[in-house]
Parts: C-alpha cells; sequence; structure tokens
C-alpha cells in the first residue's frame, strides 16, 4: 500500500533552513510546492529523504534522495526562480536521475533506452503529472573490477537523467505530488518491480 512522502521543510538554496532574518524567506509558491510533495503517493519499498540542493542554479532551491533497495536508487530537485528562465519556460524546474543495476539480457537489449523513457512518459501521465520541456538522457554503463576490487562482479547499469518543467493547475496552483509519484514509479519499472 502506498505510503506518503515525509514532512518537507523548504530549504533556501544557500542551504540555510528556517527563519535567519538576513535571507529572504521562500516565496509562498516555493513553500507552497514543496508541501504538495506530502500528497505524494510513495511505494512502501521507496525511501525518500531530503538531500542537500544545489546552490547556484536557482534561488530558491529544494533536493530528494529516493532509494528502493542496494541496486537502485534516484534524485528529484525541485528549483523555483521568482523571476523565471527562458530554458524553463517559467518559474520552475524539476531535475531528476534515476540508476538502476540491469542484468546482462536487459543491459543487451538494443530498445533499452528508448523503454526506460517510454516508462518515464507513461508514468507522468498515470499519474497526471503536466509537464512541457521534457529532455533528457538514458545512459547504459558496464563497470568491470580491478585491483583489490577484482573479487567483486561485473555491474551493468542504466541511468536515466532529465528535467522538465511541471505545470500548474488551472488555479494556477503547481502540485509537484504527481512529478514525484512518477518518478518514483519510473525507478520502480527500471527496476522490474511489478506497480504497486
Amino acid at each position: 500500500m502506498p505510503t506518503r512522502a515525509p514532512r518537507i521543510v523548504p530549504v533556501h538554496a544557500d542551504g540555510d533552513a528556517g527563519g535567519d532574518a538576513q535571507r529572504p524567506r521562500p516565496p509562498e509558491a516555493f513553500a507552497s510546492a514543496l508541501a504538495s510533495l506530502e500528497q505524494a503517493l510513495i511505494r512502501d519499498d521507496v525511501v525518500v529523504a531530503e538531500a542537500p540542493p544545489p546552490t547556484r542554479i536557482a534561488p530558491f532551491a529544494a533536493a530528494f534522495t529516493l532509494d528502493l533497495d542496494d541496486t537502485a536508487s534516484g534524485r528529484l530537485v525541485y528549483l523555483h526562480d521568482p523571476a523565471g528562465q527562458q530554458a524553463w519556460q517559467g518559474q520552475d524546474r524539476l531535475v531528476a536521475f534515476a540508476r538502476v543495476e540491469v542484468d546482462d539480457v536487459m543491459a543487451a537489449d538494443a530498445l533499452l533506452a528508448d523503454v526506460v523513457w517510454a516508462w518515464l512518459i507513461e508514468a507522468m501521465e498515470s499519474r497526471g503529472a503536466g509537464l512541457r520541456v521534457l529532455g533528457g538522457t538514458v545512459t547504459t554503463t558496464a563497470s568491470r573490477r580491478y585491483g583489490n576490487l577484482e573479487h567483486l562482479p561485473p555491474t551493468q547499469e542504466v541511468e536515466l537523467r532529465c528535467s522538465w518543467t511541471p505545470m500548474p493547475d488551472a488555479d494556477g496552483s503547481l502540485d509537484l505530488g504527481p512529478h514525484m509519484s512518477g518518478l518514483v514509479d519510473t525507478l520502480a519499472a527500471m527496476s522490474g518491480r511489478p506497480p504497486a
């Protein structure tokens, strides 16, 4: 059964949280969008935790790690610039990363990158996450260890890196819950897990 994401505390991009009077308070739009993450439906087998946000991309930012197990992890970064950024076509941007170890058969599939990208699109659509200006990459890597690490078996991974501009609801509010849920669903699909 899905659970809810942990309570989110707005964090200013410089890493200061809370009430430092010298720092501008996060705008209501940023705080409200972060609060919407509390409504994200998250699988029981995924752990969501806050992480240090990037400091130079936007005036306000928050970041979260997603851990499914030892072989699957992800990250979601929320960026907010009240002045807007032309490349985003808006004031907000989500940046996502997902990495999963895969078996030899899956890694050898020439369509793996296309399938992973399709999983992302399908997950966002099924969660009702409106988005635009979506771009990204899917990369497969193979690693063989040497020296004092040669006792470890070779690994193969698939990585998804992407970003998009979340679209506000009809009332102008920004609900990030479906975007978080869609990324979690994508991570689970990449891991071969059945839908929650």
